[in-house]
């Protein structure tokens, strides 16, 4: 199924994300895996997830109740690789939490896209989801 228009840069970021979590997954030197997610984190990761929480969560909760166990799933995962982001800066992660981090970074991303946005799209007539792409534009124009 084709993305909504309204989501399309949100999944766009996915792709990045996923490249992040299988470069975690296979890194063999802590101190470069960190070192590249942490960028990868200060250039995409960190704005991608304040996109969704401030801008993506309220947008679909404007019009319609949200799935609770979604947006709990989705925030306790945010929260989790936030956890791990501050470990790498920290430099107290392993090369095996990385790995763990990058498992859990590629499973939340297919998540957000096989379950989650999904569930927005289905739930947001096309005006909504119109305005929410206008949002998120707007979001992304600041990053």
């Amino acid at each position: 199924m084709k993305r909504a228009v309204a989501l399309q840069p949100l999944s766009r970021d996915h792709l990045k994300s996923l490249l992040a979590a299988k470069r975690l997954r296979e890194a063999t030197d802590v101190v470069a895996a960190s070192r590249d997610f942490l960028a990868f984190w200060e250039s995409d990761g960190q704005h991608h997830f304040r996109v969704e929480e401030e801008v993506l969560l309220p947008g679909w909760a404007l019009h319609c109740p949200v799935d609770r166990v979604a947006v709990a799933r989705m925030l306790e995962e945010h929260l989790a690789i936030r956890r791990g982001v501050l470990r790498a800066a920290a430099a107290e992660a392993s090369i095996e939490e990385l790995a763990e981090l990058g498992q859990l970074l590629d499973d939340h991303v297919r998540f957000e896209e096989r379950e989650l946005f999904p569930m927005i799209e289905e739930a947001l007539d096309p005006g909504d989801l119109n305005r929410l792409a206008a949002a998120i534009e707007r979001a992304e124009e600041h990053h």
